[in-house]
């Protein structure tokens, strides 16, 4: 089922070009630096959005990882600035982004270990920046 879902999202994502606004600031800082940016979407009361932020984005080591070769961005699925094209119907969502193109390079949703999404994360890097 997760596999399917991440198909699905991947597939219905990577053609849509974002809003430059929602990241503009976010893009430019990723631009300069050469780096991705991830945007992680989220729901309050979403148990496994809280364990991914407990074991992943709050883990100083992963952490580390994450914002060397990205910008990291966390949101709430029903902010307001969240543009339609990153709404998704599960969370935890996370999704990768070119800043030069502002398309979605790959995206995921539902809880993910440490171990698989951080290996994500360096293949979508090592494979946008050859």
């Amino acid at each position: 089922m997760r596999w399917l879902s991440k198909v699905l999202m991947t597939v219905c994502l990577s053609v849509i070009a974002l809003q430059a606004s929602f990241l503009e600031e976010e893009s430019a800082r990723a631009i300069k630096e050469k780096k991705l940016i991830l945007v992680n979407i989220v729901t309050e009361n979403c148990p496994y959005c809280k364990q991914m932020d407990r074991e992943i984005f709050s883990n100083a080591t992963y952490r580390k990882q994450i914002e060397q070769k990205y910008v990291f961005v966390s949101i709430d699925l029903y902010d307001p600035s969240l543009p339609k094209d990153l709404r998704t119907k599960y969370t935890p969502a996370n999704a990768i982004l070119s800043p030069t193109r502002h398309s979605i390079i790959e995206g995921y949703t539902g809880y993910m270990d440490a171990t698989s999404f951080m290996a994500i994360l360096d293949d979508a890097y090592k494979a946008e920046f050859k």
